[in-house]
Parts: C-alpha cells; sequence; structure tokens
C-alpha cells in the first residue's frame, strides 16, 4: 500500500485524529503490497450496502495484528480460540494472507445492515464463541459474483464484500461470519508474527525493562494500571468490558494518545468488541494511576459521520456540546472547568482551494471537521493539567485527553492541518473559538 493511499483511507476514519497518525505509520512500515483502493463490488451496489473501513472498523484483532501502535497481539486471542485456530494447517491461513494481498479494496462491505436483533444476538454469540462455541459450518467463499448473487449468504473474495440474505440470519449462520473474521485476522497475525519476530521480542523486552524502571521509581504495575482502566471504563462508558477481549502493555516513548499532550510513561489499556466493531483505549500514568487519555471508536459511528458539517450548523451545535463538555468535567473527572482561565472550541474548518474549481461550478461550501474539541487549560499552570474533551457533531463522546505541555498541543494541531493541506489541495484552518463567546 503507497503512503498516500494509507493516508487517504485512514483519514475517512472516524477514529482519533492522533491515532491515524499512527495507524498510518506503523501500516506503512510494516505491511507490503497490501493494495489500496476502495471499492464496491457492481452487484453489491445494486443493492443497500454497509460499507465498513477494514482499517479501523473489521476487528481491533485484525488491526493491532498489522502492528498498529505496537500493540503485543498474541493477548488479543481468547485459549480457546487460540487452540481453535492452532489446528488450522498453515496452508490455510496462507490462503487467506494471500486472498487477502490480491484484494484492490480497503474496506469490507455488507450488503444490507444487520438487524438489531442480530447485532444482539452476535454480540453474545461472541461471548460464547470466545467461551468454545464454534460454528458446525464454514463461511461459503466464491471469487465469482454470479456464484456470490445465487447464495444466501457467502463471501466474496475479489472485493471483500458479505452478501446477506433478505431474511435474518441464524445463529448458526452469525457464528460463521465470526468465525471467518477471527481466522482472517489470526492468518495476519501469524505473518506479522513470522516477519517481525526479532522485532517484536526487542519491543517487548524494551517494555519490560522501562516498566521495570517505572515500578523500581515508586510507580504502579501493569495490573494496577489494568484496574484503574477498569473503573474509568465504568465511569466513562458504564460498562464492564468483561464480555470484551483486553489488552494493555507498557508505553515509554510515545505520547498518550498521540495528540501532543506531552506525557508519557503510561500503560496502555484497550478493549475491544468485534463484533460491535467497538474499540475503547485508556492511558493510565505509570506515576499514580491517573487518567491521561481515553477514546472511543466503532465502525457504526464511523458511518455515522460520513456527512460534512456546515460552519453555520457548528455554531447552532456549540453551546449544548459546550455545556455537555463542562458536565463532562464535573461529573465524569471531578473538575471544576471554570477553574481554568483558558477555555476554547477547537475544529477544523476546510475551504476549497480556489485554483480548483472549474469556472463553470458552482463553488465549493466550506466544512467543519467531524469533531469537536474543547480545551480547559490555565497558562499558570493552576490546575496542573489542561484538558481537552472531545465529541462528534451529533453529541457522541469522542475521547478525553489530559494535556502536560500545551505548546506541543497547538503544534501538533497546526502539523496536523498543514500535513492535511498538503495530501489533499485543500485549505486547512484550526478553529479557536473562546468558550465565553458561546452563548
Amino acid at each position: 500500500m503507497k503512503l498516500q493511499d494509507l493516508k487517504n483511507a485512514v483519514e475517512n476514519i472516524e477514529i482519533s485524529e492522533t491515532m491515524q497518525q499512527e495507524i498510518a505509520r506503523n501500516v506503512t512500515r510494516r505491511i507490503k503490497n497490501r493494495g489500496g483502493g476502495q471499492g464496491i463490488s457492481r452487484a453489491s451496489a445494486r443493492r443497500r450496502v454497509r460499507y465498513v473501513p477494514r482499517i479501523a472498523a473489521v476487528a481491533a484483532a485484525f488491526i493491532l495484528a498489522v502492528g498498529i501502535v505496537s500493540i503485543p497481539v498474541r493477548a488479543l486471542v481468547s485459549s480457546l480460540v487460540k487452540e481453535r485456530m492452532e489446528e488450522i494447517p498453515n496452508e490455510e491461513h496462507e490462503a487467506m494472507v494471500e486472498m487477502l494481498d490480491s484484494q484492490p479494496v480497503g474496506a469490507d462491505t455488507y450488503t444490507r445492515e444487520l438487524t438489531e436483533d442480530e447485532q444482539r444476538r452476535q454480540k453474545e454469540l461472541w461471548g460464547q464463541y470466545r467461551q468454545g462455541l464454534f460454528p458446525e459450518s464454514e463461511l461459503p467463499q466464491t471469487d465469482s459474483e454470479a456464484e456470490a448473487q445465487k447464495l444466501e449468504l457467502c463471501y466474496l473474495t475479489t472485493d471483500s464484500s458479505f452478501h446477506l440474505p433478505d431474511r435474518e440470519l441464524t445463529d448458526e449462520e452469525l457464528l460463521e461470519l465470526i468465525d471467518f473474521e477471527v481466522k482472517r485476522n489470526y492468518a495476519l497475525q501469524q505473518r506479522y508474527e513470522e516477519e517481525f519476530a526479532d522485532k517484536i521480542e526487542a519491543e517487548e523486552q524494551e517494555r519490560e525493562e522501562a516498566a521495570k524502571q517505572a515500578v523500581d521509581a515508586g510507580g504502579i504495575t501493569e495490573e494496577e494500571a489494568v484496574e484503574s482502566a477498569k473503573g474509568w471504563m465504568q465511569r466513562l462508558y458504564g460498562i464492564t468490558g468483561d464480555d470484551m477481549e483486553r489488552n494493555s502493555y507498557f508505553e515509554a516513548t510515545q505520547d498518550a494518545g498521540y495528540a501532543g499532550s506531552g506525557e508519557k510513561d503510561t500503560y496502555m489499556v484497550n478493549w475491544s468488541n468485534m463484533p460491535g466493531r467497538e474499540y475503547y483505549y485508556f492511558y493510565i500514568s505509570a506515576q499514580d494511576s491517573s487518567l491521561v487519555y481515553a477514546s472511543y471508536s466503532s465502525g457504526d459511528l464511523a458511518e455515522s459521520l460520513q456527512t460534512p458539517v456546515t460552519p453555520e450548523e457548528a455554531e447552532t451545535k456549540l453551546p449544548e456540546l459546550k455545556t455537555q463538555a463542562e458536565a463532562f468535567m464535573r461529573d465524569k473527572l471531578g473538575l471544576d472547568a471554570a477553574a481554568y482561565g483558558e477555555r476554547y472550541a477547537l475544529y477544523m474548518l476546510y475551504s476549497p482551494m480556489e485554483e480548483a474549481a472549474q469556472p463553470e461550478e458552482e463553488p465549493a461550501q466550506q466544512t467543519i471537521g467531524s469533531r469537536v474539541g474543547f480545551l480547559f487549560y490555565s497558562d499558570d499552570g493552576q490546575p496542573e493539567y489542561g484538558y481537552v474533551v472531545t465529541y462528534a457533531w451529533d453529541g457522541t463522546f469522542l475521547e478525553c485527553c489530559r494535556v502536560k505541555d500545551i505548546d506541543t498541543y497547538w503544534d501538533n494541531r497546526d502539523m496536523m492541518a498543514q500535513a492535511y493541506q498538503k495530501n489533499h489541495g485543500e485549505k486547512v484552518q484550526p478553529v479557536k473559538k473562546r468558550l465565553d463567546e458561546i452563548k
């Protein structure tokens, strides 16, 4: 995959803007010749299509298996599932990877949405799958569009599309979908571990040594960080994460949340729900177990944020979102938003380049980035940390980041804007609006 193709794919995914940078860096570095375009088969286009960017939404196990944010991937497969995967002949794993390498698309498509009942049952079945409930048969695969139209349920290998029947899927069929995705993830994981075995071992040794030094200096253990993250999972989202895959590791060098926070020496704890395509990330301070960063993303959220927001629409939404952010500071973080002397709403304003428009065309309209952050900080360092609370324009909470170095944070925003403008030929202006001006 070319770097530009990868950037285009990542920038269309509604996860943390800062997490996107790390995805691009790691996938570019660790995957060769994967193919970059994004397409939908003609047959699928004639039906209602659910389009899911594969990089961010297939499953956390898939994302992390290819090396994104250097997460130790082996922890993502439960023991019973791992035993099942290990029983599959290597030739089958290799055939799966070769098939994925040959696909000219960067996303999965579904010929219809799963119903609410199917989504509920799929989530329940995922938990049972992890406990050893496996399908009796395998998901049918075909490389023929004509045959895909005849089959009720199948995977079309040429364009990574899942063809679903118009009726509700049975539990057996949902299990077949789950099993197929796990096999695909596992095959990619195996290739990654084989190709980068030395690097993985070196990274794990470095993490272990860095974590030991942090503990010797009076910091917390990884187990304590996980307990802290569990508490924040419950507090921020009202869930335990017990039915999800959990992973954790020590991060000594990378900025927490990749947002220019200026904080290092943290534990990264994450939960993933593959059927729900939900991902929860937490960075916990290795010094005192406090929350440094939290974020949420999902495939459904990615789809809901495809519609651009106009500057006029953004203005009407800001007052309510400002109230939400102040309530989040108070109710979730236990902080008084009024204690911070500098308070801003932050978002990106996109404007078309004048030379890009044709004379006969209507001038393109300005649009607003799909997220808005609310920054609370003080120039005098009291309170010690600044915070950025970020929402989608529909009010969905996306992330919270503690900022240690405000200058680094501003530089990071400018860097992202400049990179986007360079790659897309579109003017990008980081907007900073004082909260006391929002009524």
